[in-house]
C-alpha cells in the first residue's frame, strides 16, 4: 500500500496502466494519493493551455469522451504507444455511465502522474458533482468508500483541471463549444485556480459552463436555446466564426456528442467534433470511437479500426 503522496513509485503506477483492474482492489488511501499527486500537477497549469512551436512532424493526439469505457481507453493507449504523439490531451468526461468508472478515472491520472508533460487534462461537464450524482459515479465511489467525506477528494481533483488548450495559436481544444462570451480566452489566458478572486470568478463562470456544455447546430444562426438546460446553447456557424476570427483560431476540436458515424465536421470542416468511447449506447446503437489528430497544424479524425462495432 502506498503510505504518503511522495511514495507513489512509478512501477505501481505503471502497473495499475498495465492491469486497470487491479485499480478496484485498492484501498481508499491509495486512490487518495493518487488524486491528491494529479491534483499537485494539475493545480500548476494554467485554465488556459497553450502549446507553442510545435515541429510539423511532431503529432498532438487528442481524446473525446471515455465515459468509463475500459476496452476503448486500452486501446487509446496502444495507438499513442505506437504512434508515440509529443502530446495528448483529453477533452474531459472520464467517468459516468459506463462499466468501468473508477478504473478509466485511475489510469488517466496514473498517465498524467507519470508523464506530465506529455498528457494533459481538460475539463468536460461530467467532472462535477451533479452529473455524477445524476449518472451513476457518485454512487459507486461512495460505496466502495463509504467513509463520510471520501468524495471530496474528488471534486477537488476536478477544480483544478484546465478548461481549453490552444494548439500553435490556431486551434482550439475543449470540451462543448464555444461560449456567448468572445472574450473568455482572454481572460482565461495564464489565469491559475489559486490567482481566482471573486471579481475573476463572477467573469469567467458563465463563459467556463457554456466551454462544457454548448454544442454546434448546423442550419441556425447565433445562439439559441439547448434542451439541455437552463443557460446551455446551441450555436451557429456565424457566431463560431466571429468567435473564430476575434480569436485568430482556424480550427475547433471539441466532445460531448455522440454520432453513429463516430465523428461529424460541422462548418465548413473547420469544427470537428469527436467521441471516444466505442458503442456508448449500446450494441444496438452502436458508433465507432474516434480520436484527432493534429498534425502540421492540421486537423486529421480517426476511428478507432481495432475494436469491434
Amino acid at each position: 500500500m502506498l503510505k504518503a503522496l511522495n511514495m507513489i513509485e512509478d512501477y505501481f503506477l505503471k502497473n495499475l496502466i498495465k492491469k486497470p483492474r487491479k485499480i478496484l482492489k485498492l484501498k481508499f488511501q491509495d486512490i487518495s494519493n493518487i488524486l491528491k499527486s494529479a491534483r499537485e500537477i494539475l493545480e500548476k497549469e494554467c485554465l488556459l493551455l497553450e502549446f507553442n512551436n510545435i515541429e510539423p512532424n511532431n503529432e498532438i493526439h487528442v481524446i473525446g469522451d471515455i465515459h468509463g469505457n475500459l476496452q476503448t481507453l486500452i486501446e487509446l493507449i496502444k495507438l499513442i504507444n505506437k504512434n508515440n504523439p509529443k502530446h495528448v490531451i483529453f477533452l474531459g468526461d472520464f467517468v459516468d455511465r459506463g462499466p468501468a468508472q473508477l478504473e478509466c478515472l485511475i489510469v488517466v491520472l496514473s498517465l498524467k502522474i507519470l508523464f506530465p508533460n506529455r498528457y494533459y487534462l481538460l475539463k468536460g461537464n461530467h467532472e462535477t458533482l451533479e452529473m455524477n450524482q445524476y449518472y451513476g459515479f457518485y454512487q459507486e465511489f461512495i460505496e466502495r468508500f463509504p467513509a463520510q467525506n471520501t468524495f471530496k477528494e474528488i471534486l477537488t481533483l476536478y477544480d483544478a483541471i484546465p478548461i481549453c488548450a490552444i494548439i500553435n495559436k490556431t486551434i482550439l481544444c475543449l470540451h462543448g463549444g464555444i461560449p456567448e462570451d468572445l472574450e473568455i480566452l482572454n481572460k482565461l489566458r495564464s489565469l491559475k485556480r489559486e490567482n481566482i478572486d471573486n471579481d475573476i470568478l463572477k467573469s469567467i463562470t458563465s463563459g467556463i459552463f457554456q466551454i462544457m456544455w454548448n454544442d454546434p447546430k448546423s442550419g441556425i444562426k447565433g445562439f439559441s436555446e439547448s434542451y439541455r438546460g437552463e443557460g446551455i446553447k446551441f450555436f451557429g456557424g456565424d457566431v463560431f466564426d466571429k468567435f473564430m476570427k476575434t480569436n485568430n483560431l482556424q480550427y475547433l476540436i471539441r466532445a460531448h456528442e455522440c454520432f453513429p458515424e463516430g465523428y461529424r465536421w460541422f462548418f465548413n470542416n473547420r469544427l470537428l467534433s469527436i467521441f471516444s468511447s466505442a458503442n456508448y449506447k449500446g450494441i444496438y446503437f452502436p458508433n465507432p470511437a474516434s480520436y484527432a489528430i493534429i498534425k502540421n497544424n492540421k486537423v486529421i479524425p480517426k476511428i478507432i479500426e481495432s475494436l469491434n462495432y
